[in-house]
């Protein structure tokens, strides 16, 4: 009686050992396959909508907060449009150089 205990015991300790180790190695390779990044392109910011944090014009440079990946960032804005930005108005990025953002009024 006591062999077969010892016996069933024995299968599951190693079956729970195998399943468990076909789990982590499952995981493991579909971890492997995901592409974490975390670094701003530009190619992420244009299209994207924010607010006017410092007012600005065409004469002068302001400040822009926009939503990136999950993470609010700020960045300097430029326009090339006649009217001026005031803080809380809604822009539209439409391209970047460098560090900076070009932007137009957002409408929507």
């Amino acid at each position: 009686m006591n062999y077969v205990i010892l016996t069933i015991t024995g299968i599951s300790i190693a079956l729970g050992i195998f399943i468990g180790a076909l789990i982590v190695w499952f995981i493991y390779f579909w971890r492997r396959r995901e592409v974490i990044d975390s670094l701003m392109k530009p190619e992420d910011l244009i299209g994207l909508g924010g607010i006017v944090e410092l007012p600005f014009d065409r004469e002068s440079k302001g400040k822009v907060r926009v939503d990136v990946k999950g993470s609010m960032v700020d960045l300097v804005a430029l326009t090339n449009d006649s009217q001026g930005f005031q803080v809380g108005d809604r822009i539209l990025i439409i391209q970047m150089e460098g560090n900076k953002v070009w932007v137009t009024k957002n409408d929507l």
